[in-house]
């Protein structure tokens, strides 16, 4: 089976392609120029690269040809500016129902959209919507479609947010501030679990035809201060957890507001304050598939030595070094 597959030199990208490529399907990676080497790795029959941009609509020609399933996992996310994202998320997926359009039928090819929990949170952001716009696109085509909304993904080789976590954690000494009491739940979810509920569709025939939304997160929830602590506990660091009360920090926002735009950090602090609970019954139920807890999970992920050296923001480690 051919699994055409966007955002393969990601974090979760380069999970997916090692998984499917084990199980013996053919993948094609959408990769943007000069990103090819990030791939080489994989070294293997079966994959084939696609040079090419989703903002650059004519660079997608033959990318959908002959799949039977394409994973768009490509997402501009809130680090990026609001033009990025719209290029990204909106339009580049709509170049991507393009291509498909003009080289599939709804008979041979189904859309496997990697969106975000983010969808459902009830605080704004241009990233939420831009996902939520982005999700719709599919759901509204003559296209079968299926989608994936996990919450925060950790896992080795993710330098963009287990990597610093990890190292903060495990700073000898020093406080952690967290600026709320830290109540809050979050459902974190190993990447080994998020691939494998992708994987385990592909077998589902209901989902050929009755189209689903599946919620990816952990087995339960974990308030945000157990979730530092087990981080601290893990890493064997010595930082000292210390909440902040909402109250005070709304009020120190409110005065710098007078001299500075604080509306992102506004947001953040609505965020978490909100208990993130995902329902994972359907995914659980449907696909048989079942999420390890957070505090085994990041154990072994924090068990080897990849997250001690800040390799920087956003940069996924090579699978042929050790690491995703």
């Amino acid at each position: 089976m051919l699994v055409a597959i966007t955002g393969g030199t990601g974090f979760i990208g380069q999970y997916l392609i090692k998984r499917l490529l084990d199980d013996g399907h053919q993948v094609r990676a959408l990769c943007r120029p000069g990103r090819e080497t990030a791939l080489e790795a994989h070294g293997r029959e079966g994959l084939q690269i696609h040079t090419g941009d989703l903002t650059d609509a004519g660079s997608l020609e033959g990318f959908l040809a002959g799949a039977r399933y394409c994973v768009h996992l490509a997402s501009a996310h809130d680090h990026f500016t609001e033009e990025q994202m719209q290029a990204v998320n909106v339009t580049g997926s709509e170049h991507l129902m393009a291509e498909a359009r003009n080289s599939a039928t709804p008979q041979d090819l189904q859309f496997v959209i990697i969106s975000s929990a983010v969808i459902g949170v009830p605080v704004y952001s241009y990233y939420r919507d831009s996902k939520r716009v982005q999700e719709k696109i599919f759901r509204g085509s003559e296209f079968p479609w299926v989608s994936f909304r996990p919450t925060l993904v950790y896992g080795v080789g993710d330098h963009r947010h287990t990597a610093p976590l990890l190292r903060r954690c495990a700073a000898p000494k020093g406080s952690y501030w967290v600026p709320h009491e830290g109540l809050s739940k979050l459902n974190p979810v190993h990447v080994d679990d998020l691939i494998d509920a992708v994987v385990r569709f592909f077998g589902y025939e209901r989902g050929q035809e009755d189209y689903r939304v599946f919620e990816i997160a952990g087995p339960f929830g974990i308030s945000f201060n157990d979730f530092v602590d087990t981080v601290i506990e893990v890493t064997g660091g010595g930082v000292k957890r210390r909440n902040v009360p909402r109250r005070w920090v709304e009020r120190a926002i409110t005065f710098l507001q007078l001299f500075k735009d604080m509306t992102k950090q506004r947001r953040g602090a609505g965020y978490f304050s909100l208990h993130h609970e995902h329902d994972i019954r359907p995914a659980q139920e449907e696909l048989g598939w079942q999420p390890r807890p957070f505090t085994e999970g990041i154990r072994e992920v924090a068990a080897g030595d990849w997250w001690r050296e800040d390799r920087g923001s956003g940069q996924a480690t090579s699978l042929g070094t050790g690491g995703v």
